[in-house]
Order: C-alpha cells, then structure tokens, then sequence
C-alpha cells in the first residue's frame, strides 16, 4: 500500500466520483469544474454509476490512503471464497488430496488478491452477485417469495455497481412475469419489475443532468473505441484506428448537445459493425474466450508496477498478430506466472464443465442452480464481449470456482442430495 498498488488507472475515477459526492454533492468523475461540462466533459457525470463511489465514501472517502476500504474489501473477498467452499464440503464432503487441489485452483488467480486490494468495484460487485445467485437458488429449492426480493435488491445493487448488470433487468421483469402466471400471483410480477424500475428512474435522474435519457456514458465510450474500433484495427490497421477514432470525436464534439453527441458516436460505430458483421463476430467471440482464459499480464503488471508490452496489451497485440512476438519480450517471470495461470484457467474452465455434468444427478435446485451459474458467467462474458479480460471475470469466478470444485469429482457418484447426503 506504501507504494500505491491500490491505484489502478480506473481508481482515480472512483475516488473523485466519491470526493465530489461529499463536497459538491454531485456524481462527476473528474475534478469539479469551474463552470458546466460541456462535450465530452458531460459524459463525466454517468461513466461511473452511484454505487461504488458511495461505497468508497462511506469508508473514507478514497482520495486518502484507503486502509479502511481495502480492509473490508479483502474481508468480503474472503468470504465469497468461504461461502463457496462451504457449499463445496456441503455437496461433496473433499478428500485431503481434493483440498489440495482446490487451493491451488484459488490461489493460481491472482485477480481476486488483486482487485480486492484495489480501489475497484469487483470484490464487492462479486458479494453482490454471491447474494444474487444464492437467493435464486433459494427460491428454486423453497418457492418463497422472499428470496425473490432478495434476487432483486442483489441485482439493483449489482446494476448500480456495474452497468453490465442493467440489461438483466429485462430478464427478471420476464421471470416475475412467468411465475406470475403460473403461480397466479401478481405480486411475483411486482418483485420482477423492481430493478426494472430503479432503472428507468436512475435513467431519468441522468437525462435531468445531462440531457441523455441513458444509463451510463460508458456504452458509448465501449462501443466507439473497443467494439467499432477494434473492427477497423483488424480490417485497415492501427493508424487507420487510430484517424477513424479521432475523426468521430471531433464530429460528436461539435453537436449542439450531449445526447446529439452520444447519438452520432452510436451512429457512426453502429454503422462499423453493421458493415463487418462477421469480423465483429469474430472479435465478440474472441473477446468471450479471453474472458475466461486471460492469465490477467494487465492486472498482475499494475499491482506489481511493471511497463506494458511494447504495442499495446496481449490481446491488441494478438488481433495484430503479434502475440507470440510480444510475450517474448516478457520478462521471464511474469511469463511464467502467466503461463501457470493460463493453463490453470483452462483446467479450470474444463473442470467447470464437468462440474456442470455433475450437479444434473444432484436434486433439482442444484441442477436449476447450476444453469443459473452458467447462465451468469455467459450473459457477462457476452456484455463484456471485445474488452474480455480477467478483470471482468473477477466479479463471476466464485461462481466458476464453485462448478470446477464440483467437477473434481468427475464420475463420483457420491454426493449431497437436497435432503442430506447420498451415501
């Protein structure tokens, strides 16, 4: 902490967010300005939703050194790691020889140490998310409506941590729906429109500061210099890239407002992939992978104060088809840690996979649980798309954890029913 390892190039954000909400009493992600953001500057006022910027406040405030915060962030990261390997012993009861190879699995991600020791929002987006996953399983197993308030208030507390989390409202509005019906009860329809509704109204609360009915202004920052850029990177080349981008902000910085704004950034990278479906395709598809293999050079090079590559991160790199030139010039450690990680991420991956094979023998939540579990990791891995990377994984892996810790007991038939042990 004495070196400020805590300060990734996102934090700065997080923190001034929090700064201003104290003082100002307004959620801006730069320093205050003097007078009204206009053009880009507005776009400052919704990159980063409420959540962990209040969360950041109420410990502190992150400006400081924020001992207080990382503490309870490496308390919750514990805890999430706790709760799975209790299930685990719940469901399986583990041999030594399986504890051993569980703690490797935990220890061979180095994001989860990272991100809970960072002014970042994964390790309390992944309680959250914990919550949300053990309250729908809860519901499978009981039917009590209670668990479905919870799922919601984990998901409204989600969606204001991270806007990946948003589009999951739509989802619940057609859960709450189905049981409605099935259940004849209205109020399970009501419960499934909640987060719906903080939605809209956060949205709202936006538009009256910005003039752009929208959610945050990080879609469009991901759209314009990620999803459509990266397709001209593959197709003409960086310096392309690199003109293409810069012409779309200076025409989006000359609209009259900022919803005109964010509109023609829409447009003119709307129009990018529309154009090449299938190179998207591919880079959506390849960003997914990433997702769940990415060894994380960015994460363990900021936490340990390395310099990039040369030319850009592994995966710019690799869409350049460089990588094996740019991981040559690793140093020798890094590359073997990442190597451990990348093969364990894959062992991982495909100990999931089977863990998923395992739980269709188990009773009925487990199995449902268990496609709830895949169904997260997917619709994450798909919203995050063309920016895969570990950091985006940080807030799902329990979840992964727990379906590979299942599946080291591939083609053991004895294991934990839902009304007590099998054996």
């Amino acid at each position: 902490m004495s070196q400020e390892k805590w300060n990734f190039p996102d934090s700065d954000r997080y923190s001034q967010a929090a700064e201003n909400l104290r003082v100002h009493k307004e959620l801006y992600a730069r320093p205050w300005p003097q007078s009204a953001p206009r053009g880009q500057a507005v776009q400052e006022f919704t990159i980063r939703p409420l959540g962990y910027p209040l969360f950041v406040l109420g410990l502190g405030n992150g400006t400081q050194r924020p001992v207080l915060l990382l503490l309870v962030q490496n308390l919750l990261s514990l805890l999430n790691i706790g709760l799975v390997l209790r299930w685990w012993t719940w469901w399986a009861r583990p041999s030594i020889s399986e504890w051993s190879l569980a703690l490797g699995i935990i220890l061979t991600f180095p994001a989860q140490l990272i991100y809970a020791n960072a002014v970042m929002s994964e390790a309390l987006l992944q309680t959250v998310v914990l919550a949300m996953t053990a309250g729908s399983y809860l519901f499978i197993k009981t039917g009590s409506k209670r668990y479905l308030v919870g799922v919601a208030g984990a998901l409204v507390a989600a969606l204001l941590l991270k806007p990946v989390f948003y589009p999951l409202t739509i989802g619940l509005v057609g859960v709450g729906g189905l049981l409605a019906w099935r259940r004849q009860q209205i109020s399970l329809a009501l419960i499934g429109m909640m987060p719906l509704v903080v939605v809209v109204t956060y949205m709202e609360w936006n538009r009256q500061r910005t003039g752009y009915f929208h959610f945050s202004s990080i879609a469009e920052i991901n759209l314009l210099h990620y999803n459509a850029a990266g397709v001209v990177r593959q197709i003409d080349g960086p310096m392309a890239e690199e003109k293409w981008v810069a012409a779309v902000l200076r025409e989006a910085n000359t609209q009259p407002d900022f919803a005109s704004r964010q509109q023609l950034i829409q447009a003119r990278a709307g129009a990018v992939l529309w154009e090449h479906p299938v190179v998207y395709a591919r880079q959506h598809l390849q960003g997914m992978v990433t997702f769940f293999l990415d060894p994380g050079r960015f994460d363990v090079s900021e936490f340990a104060g390395l310099a990039p590559p040369k030319g850009g991160g592994l995966l710019t790199q690799t869409r350049a088809g460089g990588l094996l030139r740019a991981v040559s010039r690793l140093p020798l450690g890094l590359l073997a840690t990442l190597s451990l990680v990348f093969l364990t991420n894959v062992a991982r991956l495909l100990l999931a996979v089977c863990g998923l094979w395992q739980l269709k023998n188990s009773g009925p939540a487990q199995r449902y649980g268990g496609w709830i579990v895949v169904g997260l990791l997917l619709y994450v891995a798909f919203l995050t798309g063309p920016l895969g990377a570990a950091r985006f994984l940080v807030p799902v892996w329990p979840l992964l954890l727990g379906l590979a810790l299942v599946g080291l007991h591939w083609g053991n038939s004895i294991k934990r029913e839902e009304g007590g042990a099998s054996r």
